[in-house]
């Protein structure tokens, strides 16, 4: 049996996502600014806003990093083809935008304007 290396990109990338997230949740910026944490107009409208949106990015980014490193299992029990590559590495971009629409819409839900 060959090896796949889906395997890799799925266990490195949700490695690097729950690292990610654990940093975030450990060290998560203060005050508002453009180089960390999670930016966007949203999260940057307030302080109440930056602050709920570093927890909840951190949550989901961690959930990505599972999902991520749960997507490699298929990727063992099946033999390696060359278009298995390719499709972990769809998933494992795909699933920060994941993160990002459910922190998007958790911060609409407690900030309704």
């Amino acid at each position: 049996m060959d090896f796949n290396p889906a395997i890799i990109v799925c266990l490195l990338c949700g490695v690097i996502y729950v690292i990610t997230a654990w940093l975030m949740q450990r060290f998560p910026p203060k005050k508002i600014n453009d180089f960390y944490g999670y930016r966007t107009s949203l999260s940057k409208k307030s302080q109440k806003h930056w602050d709920y949106a570093q927890v909840e990015s951190a949550k989901h980014m961690k959930q990505v990093g599972y999902c991520s490193l749960l997507s490699c299992a298929p990727f063992i029990l099946i033999s390696y083809e060359n278009w298995h590559v390719w499709l972990a590495i769809i998933i494992v971009t795909l699933l920060p935008f994941v993160a990002l629409i459910q922190t998007e819409k958790a911060l609409k839900n407690k900030f309704k304007d």
